[in-house]
């Protein structure tokens, strides 16, 4: 980080503090986009606002705490299926991405970080996959589950449905 940057940092942090309130007075709900500062105004507190951080899980503040709220984000997406064979992966087949052993329950995706939890209600019901290998890079458009044999793999095939990141 440059020292200009690092000198201003605090100048626009405060002018988030003082200038924010006075914009929002005119409205009824008070909402916040950051870049991830929690940033809680006495004013704030007391009427439970919700504050949005940007790439960040949706807060609520309840008595000066803030709490996750369990509303997972629901999308459609392509759902393939994987195995460990040679032929589907990189020469390490039964380690994933993140460096731990294929199992029942892991996924791979791009678009996802690792360790991200989802579930595919409609096709696994409540069982739910962890996020730790990767496709290849032209698949950035799906998630891919791991089975532990080809034919099984096979046998899901491709289905379109609705996944709930948790």
């Amino acid at each position: 980080m440059s020292k200009c940057a690092v000198l201003l940092l605090p100048f626009f942090i405060g002018s988030l503090i003082t200038v924010e309130p006075l914009i929002s007075q005119s409205f009824t709900d008070y909402t916040l986009v950051n870049s991830g500062l929690n940033i809680v105004n006495d004013r704030f507190q007391n009427q439970g606002v919700e504050l949005l951080a940007k790439n960040c899980p949706r807060t609520t503040i309840a008595s000066g705490y803030a709490s996750e709220e369990k509303e997972p984000k629901v999308m459609k997406v392509l759902i393939t299926a994987y195995s460990s064979s040679i032929d589907e992966t990189d020469n390490t087949p039964l380690i994933t991405a993140s460096g731990n052993y294929v199992r029942p329950g892991v996924a791979a995706a791009n678009f996802l970080a690792f360790g991200t939890k989802v579930r595919l209600p409609k096709i696994f019901g409540n069982q739910i996959f962890i996020v730790e290998d990767r496709l290849h890079e032209k698949n950035n458009d799906r998630v891919d589950i791991w089975f532990p044999s080809k034919e099984e793999a096979l046998r899901f095939g491709s289905q379109i449905s609705e996944m709930e990141i948790l």
